[in-house]
Formats: C-alpha cells, sequence, structure tokens
C-alpha cells in the first residue's frame, strides 16, 4: 500500500488482497507460534514434556489433526468465546458481517454451556469500562478479573471435552476458497480479528501447562524466551510490515507495521498518532491481560506488562535500530476510564 499513513484506517478498508494477506499470515503465524513454543520447551525439558503440554492444550493431536485443522479448531472456539464476551473485537464488530455458519455448527457444548448461569464479567461489557473506581474498587475489579478467567476456563474445558476422535465438522478446502473468492471486505476484516485471537489464544495454553508443570516462574520464563529471544514478537509485527507492503524505516513505517499487526490491534484496542515521521505514540486503551488480571493475579499482570516493557522497544530497534520507545504511562490503572498504557517512539538523528 502506498500512501500517508491514516491512523483511523479500518481493517475493512483495506485492500481485498491485503485483508486476505493478513489472514494467510496470521493463520500461518499460529502454527509457527506453536513450534517456537515446542522448540523452547523441548530444548528445556525433552520432546516428551513438550509433546505431553501440546496434547493437554490440544486433545485432537492424538488422532493425528493438521496444523490447519487445529487453527480451525481454535477459531471456531474463538467465535464461541466472542459470542459469549463480543468486547474481545477489537477491529471488528460481529454485527459488521455474518459470521459464517463453518465456524458456528454443530457446537451441542456451546448449546448447554450457554444455558447456564453467567458468572461475573463472562457477558460483553463495554470494552475499556471494568465496573471498579479507584482504590475502594478493587474487590469489585477482582470479582470481575475472577469471572473472566472463570468463564474463559469453563469454555476452554466445555470446547476440549467435545474434541476427542470427532472429526472436525469443516470442509476447510472450501471455507478457503470461499476466503479466497466469496467473502467481502467487512466479512474477511471480521475472520482476521478472530484469526488473531485464535493465534494469541496460542501462547495462553502453553503457559498455563508449564505453569501446572513447574509453575508461574518458569512459565514466565519460557513465555519470555518465545516472545523475546526466539523472536515471536518480532516476527508479529512483520505479518503487519509485510501484508501492508510498509516501505522505509521511520516511525511512521512503524506505525504503519503496527496498525495491523494480529498480535497489537488484533487484541488490544489500540490508538495511534503520529506527530511527524519520526515521532509517534501509541495508546493502549485497553488490553486482554489488564482486564483478565488487574486486581486478581498481580504476578502474572506484572510477567505480562514486563514483556511488553522489552518488547515494544525491541519491536521499534527490529525496523531501525535508531527507533527509541520510552513508555509514558504503564499500568496500574486509576480508574474504570484511564488507559491501560501509552508508548512514544522517536528516531533520532535520520539520515
Amino acid at each position: 500500500m502506498s500512501g500517508s499513513f491514516d491512523p483511523r484506517l479500518k481493517a475493512h478498508e483495506l485492500p481485498r488482497d491485503t485483508l486476505l494477506e493478513l489472514w494467510r499470515r496470521t493463520v500461518d503465524a499460529h502454527e509457527k507460534l506453536s513450534i517456537t513454543w515446542q522448540a523452547a520447551i523441548s530444548d528445556k525439558y525433552g520432546a516428551a514434556v513438550a509433546d505431553e503440554a501440546a496434547l493437554a492444550g490440544w486433545p485432537r493431536k492424538a488422532t493425528g489433526a493438521s496444523p490447519k485443522e487445529l487453527f480451525y479448531d481454535d477459531l471456531r472456539f474463538i467465535v464461541a468465546a466472542t459470542e459469549l464476551q463480543p468486547d474481545m473485537l477489537t477491529v471488528a464488530k460481529r454485527d459488521q458481517a455474518e459470521t459464517p455458519p463453518e465456524l458456528s455448527t454443530g457446537r451441542s457444548w456451546f448449546k448447554l454451556l450457554t444455558s447456564l448461569p453467567r458468572s461475573p464479567g463472562s457477558s460483553g461489557s463495554k470494552r475499556g469500562a471494568p465496573k471498579w473506581v479507584g482504590t475502594p474498587g478493587r474487590v469489585a475489579g477482582r470479582l470481575r478479573g475472577q469471572g473472566i478467567q472463570l468463564g474463559f476456563t469453563v469454555l476452554l474445558k466445555a470446547w476440549q471435552s467435545s474434541q476427542g476422535a470427532k472429526p472436525l465438522p469443516i470442509d476447510i478446502d472450501d471455507f478457503e476458497r470461499k476466503v479466497a473468492n466469496d467473502f467481502d471486505r467487512k466479512t474477511l476484516a471480521l475472520l482476521w480479528n478472530y484469526a488473531a485471537l485464535a493465534y494469541m489464544l496460542g501462547t495462553d495454553r502453553w503457559y498455563t501447562q508449564m505453569k501446572k508443570r513447574y509453575g508461574d516462574e518458569e512459565a514466565q520464563r519460557l513465555e519470555k524466551e518465545v516472545w523475546l529471544d526466539r523472536g515471536a514478537a518480532e516476527h508479529d509485527l512483520q505479518i503487519g510490515i509485510d501484508a501492508i507492503g510498509v516501505q522505509g524505516t521511520n516511525v511512521e513505517a512503524l506505525l504503519r507495521g503496527f496498525q495491523f499487526s494480529p498480535g497489537e490491534v488484533g487484541i488490544i484496542n489500540v490508538e495511534f498518532e503520529l506527530k511527524d515521521e519520526n515521532h509517534g505514540v501509541m495508546t493502549h486503551h485497553t488490553c486482554p491481560a489488564l482486564d483478565r488480571f488487574e486486581h486478581f493475579d498481580d504476578v502474572r499482570l506484572k510477567h505480562c506488562c514486563s514483556i511488553c516493557l522489552a518488547g515494544m522497544p525491541i519491536s521499534g530497534e527490529m525496523l531501525n535500530k535508531k527507533i527509541a520507545c520510552k513508555p509514558l504511562k504503564l499500568p496500574p490503572r486509576v480508574d474504570s476510564n484511564d488507559i491501560a498504557c501509552k508508548w512514544e517512539y522517536t528516531l533520532t538523528d535520520a539520515d
């Protein structure tokens, strides 16, 4: 794509070919992230432990399901999860297009789950409006986080128990033909948002399995290794850069890459401000880690923020070693109207 940076550009306004490229690269990233996690665990604990963790996260591996089939399993799970909590979607709205029926049919497990009483925080509330205000609201915030965590855990267990040896009720080749030829841009944008969430879901699965086996500290070490040392954060930014066709190595080019990186805008509500081509600011109005762990699991929240503190500068340096990153605002939030965090990028001594 050519032209100047438009911070308000919506995913469904992208050219259709660009949306297809984002979709394909994000689908591939789902497998690549899993391979990276498995390699990190294998190198530390051996292939047997890595295989056990993978099987616990994706039961259909036992039946020889392909990486593409596992992606579509996760995609269907995300479609169900966003039906319960639509504010998970960040660059699309569920009602902007019809979700293809292939992704939502045959879900007896989901119908059973939705017939149960809702847990606190499991219904779709306005994104960025946790029900607490300041210190006196910590109890409400903790209950909300517990509700989100419980709802996610119950949904995941119901989904996993439904897999087993049951074949995936979707013709993947036919669906991908429709993606390539039939779906309009608003449908593709919605599918890409689903895909971004499915891709990022994987890291939570691996983390959970390592935590069960070795505790928080080791799970955190492995997650940092995957995203920082083994390059998952850089690869995520590269998806946006390559799909959009970003040119240049200044801050404007960096923000254009971030603008459609699935692990950034695909899961976080981001506002971009380009002051000039060498100076820009990114504001994260909401963050799924903050929503989930705030006032509930300070250890996990601190860990998630530590990855961003290391990863955000690395992203700028990947494009240009002279791009510096400074956090302007970090958690904790002051109240429910506060932003999650804010980051400033500057390029000094530009050629």
